[in-house]
């Protein structure tokens, strides 16, 4: 099986345990059985956000493997599009992320539109931090993608929360009018038992990407996660590859 992980981290984390280099980062990946990763700076998630994004992108230019999300914040409009006029058409970059609780605002701020205004002409998807109850919550982010029908915008890690609060980010992708919100399993709760397969039958195999957070989380766990899950050999197909290459991938023309 091939895998393609749109959810993971690069760059200075909070101990030595998850902070690696972009070359042992990738030796972790590809020990997982891992083909390619999309990256978020760890550094841009927090105080530095050209500094962190700029680092990302040139090591991602050293490895094949990576790719980067492009971490944008609409409270820090005028940094942000420096960065979009620098990187929109950068190879490296597949999308970009946001992350409203580590940014502080909520998702469905006016100023978060006015950044989306921007993003949809260039036809890249958006990855946000996904979390119940929170700046990020899944009903915020439904909101954005409903008013930017031609963006796909992740919620990632299914939400969450608590196994009960999925069902928060499970009614948000059903209930999306334009069909343009996804989710990802970048997230501890992906190991509870028939989690991933609940999330594939109630929104459907098409709107799950393969994510592990790494190096949050151990990578190598993610694959055997979605090969203990309780679905079809062609669902686990979409989700290990085959969306990220329909809905990450083939917007930037890779394959």
């Amino acid at each position: 099986m091939r895998y393609i992980d749109t959810h993971a981290h690069l760059g200075p984390w909070f101990d030595e345990i998850t902070t690696f280099s972009a070359e042992g980062f990738v030796a972790m990946q590809e020990r997982a059985g891992i083909e390619r990763t999309v990256v978020t700076s760890g550094s841009a998630l927090f105080t530095e956000l050209i500094y962190g994004n700029e680092w990302t992108i040139q090591q991602a230019g050293k490895l094949e493997h990576l790719l980067v999300w492009l971490v944008l914040n609409p409270l820090k409009m005028s940094e942000s599009l420096e960065l979009l006029d620098h990187f929109k058409d950068h190879p490296k970059v597949a999308g970009f992320k946001i992350h409203p609780v580590q940014h502080k605002y909520p998702a469905d701020i006016k100023p978060t539109f006015r950044l989306f205004e921007k993003l949809e002409p260039l036809g890249l998807p958006v990855l946000s931090h996904g979390e119940n109850e929170s700046y990020a919550a899944p009903a915020r982010l439904r909101r954005l993608a409903e008013a930017f029908p031609s963006i796909t915008v992740i919620t990632a890690h299914f939400g969450a929360g608590q196994p009960g609060q999925t069902y928060e980010a499970i009614d948000a992708l059903q209930d999306c009018k334009t069909g343009n919100l996804y989710t990802d399993m970048g997230t501890a709760r992906a190991i509870r038992t028939g989690m991933i397969g609940l999330v594939v039958r109630e929104v459907g195999a098409d709107r799950v990407l393969f994510g592990t957070d790494s190096p949050l989380y151990e990578p190598m766990a993610f694959p055997a996660l979605l090969a203990a899950a309780d679905i079809t050999d062609d669902e686990r197909e979409q989700v290990a590859y085959r969306n990220a290459e329909r809905l990450v991938l083939a917007p930037k023309g890779l394959s």
